[in-house]
């Protein structure tokens, strides 16, 4: 008989804080036969509500996420940015600036905009469970951002804004160009002035769907052991299958990596078991 793996790592939705607790601990036995492949450490990570409970929840699915935060900045406990928001499409960036957020003081970021963008901002935005703050200025909205140092907020906007390269026009649509002079970290694409009233801020931490950590399999996504050897019976597929990803994560690229590997060790397995 085959047996096919086709989960590993962490739920979907599960909150950063937890999943590295559990992530600490040893995933395999000392006498494990398989053998573990490449990033351990390695998460797909996203922007996702500060509030939001430990674990996914069905009734609200994936709506906890917020990746609108190439339009606006996103600022740490101290006040201050600390990735390049408009490097490209959230598609393209999400994934590793999920870590980022978990690398930041508390494990936290706030995602700040005013009202040029506020009509752009994606669904999720509009949820009822949503951890979000709303002001007519910016000394008003520093205020209200929980644990977040307001002077340092207020210098980061201002150097932001004196930044913002406003000869060239703002299309949310394209890279377009629209960046920031002399700042660091800079923004490359998409980049306005935080200056029109009203502004509204999502307090964001990171959630994990999966681990980019898993089992080494071969061209017929059957599990290898330690000496590189097959495991009669055994295949992995999808977040089972390590190797895949480092660092970073283009969206859908993990149900392209289930269909193909699944493919791959269903056909295995017939074939083992006597089918075509």
């Amino acid at each position: 008989m085959a047996d096919a793996l086709s989960r590993a790592g962490l739920g979907a939705g599960q909150s950063a804080r937890h999943a590295f607790q559990y992530r600490r601990r040893p995933p395999y036995g000392p006498r494990d036969r398989r053998q573990r492949h490449r990033q351990l450490v390695g998460l797909h990570a996203c922007g996702w509500d500060r509030n939001a409970p430990e674990f996914g929840d069905l009734a609200i699915g994936d709506q906890f996420e917020k990746h609108s935060y190439p339009l606006g900045i996103l600022v740490n406990a101290d006040g201050r940015r600390f990735v390049d928001e408009g490097a490209d499409f959230h598609s393209f960036t999400y994934a590793k600036y999920g870590r980022a957020v978990l690398e930041q003081p508390g494990q936290f970021a706030w995602q700040v905009f005013d009202a040029k963008v506020l009509h752009l901002l994606r669904p999720e935005y509009g949820i009822q469970r949503v951890t979000k703050v709303r002001a007519q200025t910016l000394e008003e909205l520093a205020a209200k951002l929980d644990d977040v140092n307001a002077e340092g907020f207020l210098r980061t906007v201002r150097a932001f804004n004196a930044a913002v390269r406003s000869d060239v026009p703002f299309d949310p649509y394209t890279r377009d160009g629209r960046g920031t002079v002399g700042l660091e970290p800079a923004k490359s694409n998409w980049a306005n002035a935080i200056d029109q009233p009203p502004f509204e801020a999502y307090a964001t931490t990171c959630g994990i769907t999966f681990t980019f950590g898993g089992l080494r399999v071969d061209a017929d996504a059957q599990v290898l052991d330690h000496d590189a050897a097959k495991i009669a019976g055994l295949h992995a597929a999808g977040e089972m299958v390590g190797g895949i990803f480092y660092f970073n994560y283009p969206s859908g690229a993990g149900l392209v990596s289930g269909a193909v590997f699944g493919r791959l060790a269903g056909a295995s397995a017939a074939r083992s078991c006597g089918g075509v």
